[in-house]
């Protein structure tokens, strides 16, 4: 039994695998795992010590294929020496002293780290050349010179792989052990946006603006330069730099600790902003400075007031949030509004559920700034369609978001809204969203018709370049008149919508037309041009509200964000916020399949490929010199 004969080689690889069984399988089962370790550790001692006791009798011709493949075979027993050797008990048992169990580990990751990578560049070569010998169908000492060569070049060549697997094995270690991040992405802090000057604007005194930063410091250049464009924007506001170490008294006097705060003074209050001294830290922060400094504008300016949602019919929350804030038990839906709890808590609300237990059954609650109904499934009692009644006849704000699919109705409200909603499915076959492919995605209509009312600020501003998503949409009518109350329909469908009468996502010309149809409406009483008469706003669709809508549309969320500011009576602060931060590319979950199986297959496929079209042409450039 030869150096390079097939059974020598199986057994250095049963060997192999029964350490590993042992070691990893069956490691808790002692009177398992150790005959299964002292017999593989035995068969590969065994192979080496065999390849080195018949090299004596190997010809001249096969001497120097035959002491590579038992050098390896003598590499691939010493590494698994090291691997057991690196092993916890194996520590234990020679009796291995260190300083400190930080030695002790380094020692045992340095050893099964070395010995791992030359089992790999040993073991791959002696696989690589059974497979030579096997594939030329006759036996090594047959094969003569030419056949040697042959072994020895394809185990070179398999050596050369473990050793490019090694060096990325070593690579991914340095990577992860010395993490140093070099961020090449588009950098630009954010300028004023329209919802910002218009608080700086309106407020009744200047706004002073502190900066505690070094004299030279590149984080305040770019703060600098922001504030120095909201003061020329609105001529309204005073930029003082102040070195806190120059002035001690300036920085006790508003407990300012470390450089990179702002402190933001109106009047008798002040706020404060907080950024990284080190420009590669407050990146981040820099491309959302306009939505940061919006924040803390408004927990300026005014405190924070109250937003009841309703829950306990089924609405679009999260039953265990719901029940933290006082909701009821049994809502079905899971919380898809996360998104838009954190746009009302970005506007300084603080949200809170509004259920039968907690007032909706008797009174809304006096503290309420307003209540928000998203997509009920099931109709409110009556007196509860009573207490959001004389919650809106007392000067209160409301925003009803409504399902096709669902019980709840207006017809309570009819007095208060003048609207009726329709529950028909809209449907638009031309300018939709494509989601699945199917003939459902025509539920997922797009519009960009706007009216120009505050509830709608930034949208109407526009133009027809920029739209919103609306997934699965009735729509409203309005009814008879009523005295006192304006009705103002904003959001409208483009003419290619039409009713699915049928519901098969296909339009009919017999029974059904296209038009344009109402999706939204502001409400808003006018008797007497009180201050704090009702406001209201109704919207044919609640889904456009839910997270996976929000995150992904800008125009979505700032639709939303200038609504809350209308029924909140704070339109004068509507507009835009600039934010510089990349947008993330969203891969649907095809796409992502796609690209999964491009990289783990596509890429060695092509590696692999490309190896054998190199060997292919170096082999018949070899044969055609023999023949020459």
């Amino acid at each position: 039994m030869g150096v390079t004969s097939p059974r020598l080689t199986w057994i250095l690889v049963a060997g192999l695998c029964s350490v590993f069984l042992g070691e990893r399988v069956f490691h808790d089962l002692f009177l398992v795992r150790v005959p299964l370790v002292v017999v593989g550790l035995g068969l590969v001692l065994g192979t080496a010590i065999w390849c080195i006791r018949i090299l004596s009798q190997v010809g001249e011709a096969e001497r120097n294929t035959q002491r590579f493949l038992a050098l390896l075979h003598v590499l691939c027993a010493l590494s698994l020496v090291g691997l057991l050797i690196g092993t916890e008990d194996a520590v234990r048992w020679l009796n291995l002293d260190f300083e400190d169990g930080r030695s002790e580990l380094r020692f045992r990751r340095g050893l099964l780290s070395v010995s791992s990578i030359v089992l790999a560049v040993s073991l791959l070569p002696l696989l690589a050349a059974q497979w030579a010998v096997r594939s030329s169908g006759r036996t090594a000492n047959e094969l003569g010179f030419a056949g040697s060569l042959r072994i020895t070049e394809t185990a070179t060549s398999a050596l050369s792989v473990a050793f490019a697997g090694a060096m990325l094995m070593l690579l991914g270690y340095v990577t992860g052990a010395r993490d140093l991040v070099l961020d090449a992405s588009y950098f630009k802090t954010s300028t004023p946006g329209a919802a910002v000057e218009e608080i700086v604007k309106n407020m009744d005194e200047p706004l002073q603006v502190l900066l505690f930063f070094p004299i030279v410091d590149p984080v305040k250049d770019e703060v600098l330069s922001y504030f120095q464009a909201l003061s020329n924007a609105t001529d309204n506001l005073e930029v003082v730099e102040v070195d806190r170490l120059a002035q001690p008294q300036v920085a006790a006097e508003y407990n300012v600790q470390t450089d990179g705060t702002i402190i933001l003074i109106q009047g008798d209050r002040f706020g404060r902003l907080g950024l990284s001294s080190e420009l590669a830290v407050a990146r981040s922060t820099l491309r959302v400075f306009d939505s940061e400094t919006h924040t803390a504008l408004l927990q300026l300016t005014r405190p924070k007031m109250a937003a009841y949602m309703t829950a306990g019919h089924g609405e679009l929350n999260n039953p265990d949030i719901d029940n933290a804030l006082g909701g009821a038990v049994g809502s079905e839906v899971q919380d898809s509004l996360t998104a838009f709890r954190d746009l009302l808590g970005f506007l300084n609300y603080e949200v809170s559920a509004l259920t039968l237990q907690r007032g909706l059954g008797n009174r809304v609650p006096d503290d309420a700034a307003m209540v928000l109904v998203i997509g009920p499934q099931r109709p409110f009692l009556d007196e509860e369609v009573l207490a959001i009644a004389e919650y809106l006849e007392g000067g209160g704000s409301v925003l009803f978001a409504l399902e096709p699919g669902s019980d709840f109705t207006l017809t309570g409200l009819r007095n208060q809204l003048g609207v009726e909603y329709q529950t028909t499915m809209l449907v638009d076959d031309q300018n939709h969203l494509r989601q699945r492919g199917g003939l459902s995605d025509r539920q997922l209509i797009v519009t960009n018709r706007f009216s120009s009312h505050a509830a709608v600020t930034t949208a109407s501003r526009a133009g027809s370049g920029s739209g919103i998503l609306l997934m699965g949409s009735g729509h409203l009518t309005s009814i008879d008149e009523i005295e006192g109350i304006r009705r103002s329909f904003i959001i409208h469908s483009l003419p290619s919508t039409f009713a699915d009468l049928n519901g098969d996502f296909q339009f009919d010309e017999t029974t059904e037309s296209r038009r344009s149809h109402q999706l939204a409406v502001a409400i808003e009483g006018i008797a007497g041009e009180e201050p704090d008469s009702l406001r209201a706003l109704v919207f044919s669709d609640a889904q456009m509200f839910t997270d996976g809508v929000l995150g992904s549309l800008v125009s979505n969320a700032t639709m939303a964000a200038d609504g809350i500011r209308w029924l909140g009576r704070e339109e004068a602060f509507s507009g835009e916020m600039i934010s510089e931060e990349d947008v993330p590319i969203i891969h649907t979950r095809s796409e992502d399949v796609v690209w999964f199986y491009a990289l783990i297959i596509g890429m060695p496929a092509l590696v692999l490929l490309a190896g054998l079209v190199t060997v292919g042409s170096r082999r018949r450039q070899r044969i055609r010199s023999l023949v020459s």
